[in-house]
């Protein structure tokens, strides 16, 4: 049985005009037992400088309507969009 690698570099690339895109190790998902159309979480971890990817969890709610505008969340979050080309 061959193992696979635990560590993989892989680049980002434009999605879009505003997005960038990271392609995941087909047999890494097929290990984890991840099909297309699945629905993962992502948790943004300044501190520790990672980005962390939870499977099989409930995908987070929409805020209702009138709480909080993207612009506001991502100015408290110190996000910023990436710019356009």
């Amino acid at each position: 049985m061959l193992t696979m690698p635990r560590i993989s570099q892989r680049k980002l690339f434009l999605f879009g005009r505003y997005s960038l895109a990271l392609l995941l190790p087909k047999k890494w998902l097929r290990e984890l037992g991840i099909e297309p159309g699945a629905k993962v979480q992502l948790e943004f971890d300044k501190t520790r400088s990672r980005i962390v990817i939870r499977l099989n969890t409930a995908a987070p709610t929409k805020p209702a309507k009138g709480t909080q505008s993207p612009k506001r969340l991502a100015k408290d979050a110190g996000w910023q969009p990436i710019p356009p080309l």
